[in-house]
């Protein structure tokens, strides 16, 4: 498989549980694949602000919206004092279009536990065990 497969299987298995994939839960999902089963999906992760992140799953991710796979649904953010917009909630879900991708049992049973993982707890244990991806976190305080 490559990784775009794992993007598609990963979001269907999303779908099928009926769960919210935000960018936040998307990225740390794919992190700890990486860190804690040692699979190498060919994503590099850096601390960025909202812990570890990696450009090229976002890539990924539009570039499976390009092609019809997947939904990008964005909410704008605003500053609760001045009404200001400061950025979007971003949630990916995969189309009907996309094809099916079957991920490996022991996959499957790890990345439905995160998926499942209330998303301040899903940070909190990123923040905790991974603290050198933390480092430019705007959210550091927030999650503990």
């Amino acid at each position: 498989m490559d990784r775009l497969d794992y993007v598609l299987g990963i979001l269907r298995l999303a779908k099928d549980l009926n769960v919210e994939v935000t960018a936040t839960r998307f990225q740390k999902t794919f992190f700890l694949v990486q860190k804690e089963l040692g699979r190498d999906l060919g994503y590099k992760f850096i601390p960025y602000y909202f812990g570890p992140f990696s450009k090229e799953l976002q890539d990924d991710v539009y570039k499976l919206e390009r092609q019809g796979f997947v939904n990008v649904e964005k909410v704008a953010v605003e500053d609760l004092v001045t009404g200001a917009l400061v950025g979007f909630k971003k949630a990916y879900k995969v189309t009907d279009k996309a094809p099916v991708v079957e991920l490996d049992e022991e996959l499957k049973s790890f990345v439905t536990e995160k998926l499942r993982m209330p998303l301040n707890d899903l940070l909190r244990y990123v923040y905790v065990k991974y603290q050198e991806y933390t480092a430019l976190s705007l959210i550091k305080d927030e999650v503990f």
